[in-house]
């Protein structure tokens, strides 16, 4: 006979993978349990709820709100939304409302820079000649726009004047 190593095969169950499942209280064991944390919460609150409003919901609805608290409880069993975990859904949205506004910056919230106010001016004025503009210094600038034979002999018409080009020559036509 060969001695070869046994395999062991091994399957944790949701209270050993899930270390917010309850299942065994000292030597008292749930009833129908483990639970897990989103179960235990809604049973908390549901109860919560259930005492303080007995005497409203008995009357008309007799034992089927406890029915329901425990078909809750069973549902949240393994609930996921989207592969995530209620309980986790429910604290990334909290988180998320309240996070600033502007967002964080290395941990701390970020805060808009102050508004100031920015000065300086500018000036328009009315020039007589309506000639082109040439430049400061006495040399001219070079054409430096390639032209080609079909493109001199025929004219090109010149940009379109803009809006405040067209307000300044109407005021030099009014004056």
């Amino acid at each position: 006979m060969s001695t070869t190593a046994a395999r062991v095969g091994r399957s944790y169950t949701l209270a050993r993978t899930f270390p917010w499942v309850m299942g065994k209280i000292g030597d008292f064991v749930l009833w129908l349990g483990p639970y897990n944390a989103p179960q235990l919460i809604i049973l908390g609150v549901g109860a919560f709820t259930l005492i303080k409003t007995f005497a409203w919901w008995w009357p008309v609805l007799g034992p089927v709100p406890l029915g329901a608290l425990g078909f809750a409880v069973w549902t949240a069993r393994a609930g996921r939304i989207g592969g995530r975990v209620p309980l986790w859904v429910a604290y990334g949205l909290l988180q998320r409302a309240l996070q600033p506004a502007s967002g964080r910056i290395a941990g701390r919230a970020a805060r808009p820079a102050r508004a100031h106010a920015l000065t300086g001016s500018f000036l328009i004025e009315h020039t007589p000649t309506a000639g082109p503009i040439r430049p400061s210094s006495g040399h001219p600038r070079p054409d430096l726009r390639r032209t080609t034979r079909a493109s001199a002999t025929r004219a090109v018409p010149g940009p379109a004047p803009t809006p405040l080009q067209q307000l300044l020559h109407t005021r030099r036509e009014e004056n």
